[in-house]
Order: C-alpha cells, then structure tokens, then sequence
C-alpha cells in the first residue's frame, strides 16, 4: 500500500539486487521488513547509474559481479513480495537495463510476481505516458521524479503521469549527500503540492534521524538509501536493520 497524502512519515528503503549477494538480499529484506519499513526499492544493478553517488555505485559495481541483473530482481521480487505482503515493493532501474529485457515483457512480469511500482530516473514522460494505459490496467505505478529546476508546466506533466506517489529530489546531485531542509526546500515542497494531491516521497541526502524528523510533516515518505547500504557494507545486514528498526522507532516516539 502506498500512503495517503498528510500520513505519518514513512521510510522507504533499498536492495540493490546482488549486493552484497542474491542470498543476502532475502536476509537484508526480512531484516528490513521486521524492523517495519513499508516500502522497499529492488534496484537492478547497472554500470552507470548516473543519479546515484558513491554508495550506490559501488553497489552496483559489486551487484553485477554476484549476478544481479533484471530477471534476478524478478526472481527475488517473486519471492519476497510473498514472504512480506506488508512491505510494497518498488523497482528501481535505469532504463537501459529494462529496455534490453523488453518493456512490455518486464512490465508483465514485474506485475506478476507482485512488484507495486517502478521508479525509473532517466525514463522521460514523455515515453512514459503511452504506456499509461497498460500500467494502469496492470496496477503497476510508475514513480516519476521531479527535481528543483524543473519548470511548473513540465512538474504538472510529471505529477499526472505519476502514480502511487512523486519522488521529489530534494536538491541538485546524486544520492548520498547532504541536503538542507531550510525554507527554500519548503517552497519547493509547497510548488510541488500545487500541482498533485499524491503523496510526496524526498530522496537524495536523507541520512540522519535529524534529517527525518525534518521531514515529518512535510512529506509522506523518506527514501533512506544510501546509508543504509552504507551500514550493511561496513556491518552487515543484521546491524543494519537494527539501526534501520531504531531510527523507525524514534521516529514513531517523535
């Protein structure tokens, strides 16, 4: 289930599919599910996934080397969108990767192993939105992304051809840096809002408990990525839920 416009703050997390193995993937997921994250991204690994910082990155690098590619992520989706029907599962790929798979055999099969939404940062709208009525008819929600120079018309277009909710990257960069949650990136919430009554997912930078309790009662949904891969590089996957379990605590306790 995605939130409703004005919910709690929730935070979605990530797997990079292969990292730091295809076995360790189904570990880290239950992790994440039992400490109570509802939404979790599956990233197809990719040798240039040019939105994202260092982390991911690397990730990706080692992801590739393991076997992590489209149809591993389907065969995980398969499996952990049974064990964790609670959690709403979200494919996160460049569109290089799907486009080589097949788009209309991806999209098929994406829906039917139970994946909820696709997020795809260099897939433009205007090559999403023919193929609306197909995502539609599969319930499949494409997740598009809206960035602080994107002009107010193009923003409306981004937001119509969205669905289930925006990802709002909260300042100019790839992922895994620090963002300032002052008053500019108020106004850029609130432009956004202008535009869409789905809920508003803010990504790119959101790393600290601080940066989460900025954002509760302003977005929906946190996308904290990087730093948790971060935390299951150097620890591993059970210190990294645990942390992962603490901050949605501190989070619910606020």
């Amino acid at each position: 289930m995605f939130p409703q416009q004005h919910d709690s703050l929730q935070i979605m997390s990530h797997a990079v599919v292969g990292f730091p193995s295809l076995d360790e993937n189904e570990k880290a997921i239950a992790g994440l599910a039992e400490a109570g994250v509802k939404l979790i991204e599956l990233q197809v690994p990719f040798s240039d996934p040019v939105a994202d910082g260092h982390t991911l990155v690397n990730a990706c690098y080692d992801a590739l080397k393991t076997g992590g590619s489209v149809q591993a992520t389907l065969d995980l989706a398969n499996k952990v969108c049974a064990r964790h029907p609670e959690v709403t599962f979200i494919l996160m790929s460049y569109l290089n990767p799907i486009y080589r798979y097949g788009l209309e055999r991806l999209f098929d099969k994406a829906a039917a192993v139970g994946i909820q939404g696709m997020i795809i940062p260099d897939w433009p709208v205007e090559e999403i939105e023919p193929w609306l009525p197909k995502l539609d008819a599969l319930g499949l929600k494409p997740i598009l992304m809206v960035t602080p120079n994107t002009a107010d018309a193009r923003v409306k277009r981004i937001v119509t051809a969205s669905r289930g909710m925006v990802y709002v990257v909260s300042r100019l960069g790839v992922t895994g840096h620090e963002t300032q949650w002052g008053e500019q990136f108020q106004q850029y919430l609130q432009r956004i809002r202008k535009h869409t009554d789905l809920p508003l997912a803010v990504g790119f930078g959101v790393r600290t408990g601080k940066d989460l309790a900025a954002l509760a009662g302003k977005a929906e949904v946190a996308a904290f990525c990087s730093q948790y891969i971060e935390w299951q590089r150097a620890d591993g996957s059970d210190v990294a839920a645990g942390k992962m379990r603490a901050l949605i605590d501190d989070l619910a306790a606020a």
